[in-house]
């Protein structure tokens, strides 16, 4: 069984570079994955990467697929010094 998680990719436009931003529902905070830069990206919406889950607190997915809905700041509200996206997760679990 396969748990796949949803990114969404975040450009930093004055540093050229790009992030996979992943919701982590166990630390209700993002965790931020390397991308590549905006002139040579690694990743584009709809791909699966091999990024695994890093996370100390049992978010355990093993596969993240690039959202095709742009990462937008709207969705994280202040919580605790951190960022909450536990509204915006979305798991798939195929078999």
């Amino acid at each position: 069984m396969t748990t796949t998680t949803i990114g969404y990719l975040f450009p930093h436009p004055r540093h050229g570079a790009i992030s996979l931003a992943v919701p982590c529902e166990p630390c209700r905070a993002f965790h931020w994955h390397g991308a590549g830069t905006i002139d040579r990206p690694l990743h584009a919406p709809g791909d699966v990467t091999e990024r695994l889950s890093h996370c100390p607190n049992g978010n355990e997915y093993s596969d993240i697929r690039i959202s095709a809905d742009p990462f937008r700041r709207a969705w994280m509200t202040p919580q605790r010094g951190r960022f909450s996206a536990a509204y915006r997760r979305h798991v798939d679990v195929t078999r």
